[in-house]
């Protein structure tokens, strides 16, 4: 794995709400003993650093442009490793957003979900992760249930 890099204060103070509430639905190996979000979940966003470095077959995904602003949340729930660097591919090869993704997209930070973790649940925790995080990019997400946050959500997996 390469080393890990400096992650922008910026984004590390947007990020952190949203890896508290989303916790619950997240692999308890995206984190250090301390309970902090390992670093070496955001790399560059281009695809064959995403591939080198990241394996999950289910993750929500925050990219991230050069002044820190978030861009973009989308989720991925496929069955291989590289399923997230995959997705990112098929955001670069789009029609008529591809190059501009391309350009604009600085960095990404993966949130792999926990291995039991439903399509259904992938797209809650990516309705949630939007609704915390406002991407500038962006609108389809889905809707979340207020009433099932992801404490909730997790309880009713059998935490």
């Amino acid at each position: 794995m390469s080393p890990a890099i400096l992650i922008p204060r910026q984004i590390t103070r947007q990020l952190s709400p949203a890896v508290k509430k989303l916790a619950p639905l997240l692999s308890p190996a995206a984190f250090t003993s301390d309970g902090i979000l390992r670093a070496e979940l955001t790399c560059r966003a281009a695809v064959a650093t995403v591939r080198r470095q990241i394996t999950a077959a289910s993750a929500v995904y925050v990219v991230w442009d050069v002044r820190g602003r978030c861009r973009y949340v989308g989720s991925v729930h496929r069955e291989a490793p590289t399923a997230v660097s995959n997705r990112l591919a098929e955001h670069h090869q789009h029609r008529t957003e591809g190059g501009m993704r391309r350009e604009e997209w600085a960095l990404l930070t993966v949130l792999p979900m926990r291995g039991d973790a439903s399509l259904p649940v992938v797209l809650a925790t990516e309705g949630w992760a939007a609704r915390i995080l406002g991407p500038l990019d962006g609108v389809a997400h889905p809707q979340i249930d207020l009433a099932r946050p992801p404490a909730v959500i997790a309880a009713a997996m059998g935490t």
